[in-house]
């Protein structure tokens, strides 16, 4: 194997690849079309990664968040609408969510009194953003599993088949 870079202010995508132990030659034979030139010039800032580089070293590299991090942070539309997730422990992203949820369960009458005539009044305004701040929380901690369950799977032989099968199951909703 290669030597370790040595190189201070790392970007996400070289600390990935290290991570794995991958110098930029084994990365490059891993993921077709991606050499080890250009993947320098990505660790090195020279050159933006197109969306497919980076679906390719998120697989390579078992980092499905670096997909989250180039939407929230390089794309101009992520940006916008695609808030950064953290991969956390799972025990913690439950918690998170079921807290988030039981805030939201105490909110749901006055959400539906504020929804009934179509408009959001400005006497609903405070109200309103605070239920659409807890639903941003729950939101997050439910991207956060998503993103957790893509990491680990693979590590912890998950079988994302038959959750997938069973998750479009319940979409036909055939419960």
């Amino acid at each position: 194997m290669g030597r370790q870079s040595v190189r201070e202010n790392k970007n996400i995508y070289q600390l990935a690849r290290e991570e794995r132990g991958l110098t930029r030659e084994k990365a490059a034979e891993l993921m077709p079309g991606l050499s080890s030139a250009r993947i320098e010039k990505i660790e090195y800032g020279v050159q933006e990664p197109a969306p497919y580089d980076i679906v390719q070293m998120a697989d390579c590299y078992r980092r499905p968040d670096l997909c989250n991090y180039y939407c929230s942070h390089k794309c101009a539309i992520g940006e916008r609408y695609v808030p950064e997730v953290e991969i956390g422990d799972l025990s913690a992203i439950i918690l998170e969510t079921i807290a988030g949820l039981n805030e939201i369960d105490s909110l749901t009458n006055r959400l539906i009194q504020i929804g009934c005539d179509g408009k959001i009044t400005d006497d609903e305004i405070k109200d309103f953003a605070l239920i659409s701040f807890r639903l941003d929380a729950v939101s997050l901690a439910v991207d956060s599993l998503n993103l957790w369950v893509d990491k680990t799977a693979g590590e912890q032989k998950l079988n994302l088949e038959l959750l997938k099968k069973e998750k479009a199951r319940l979409k036909a909703g055939s419960l």
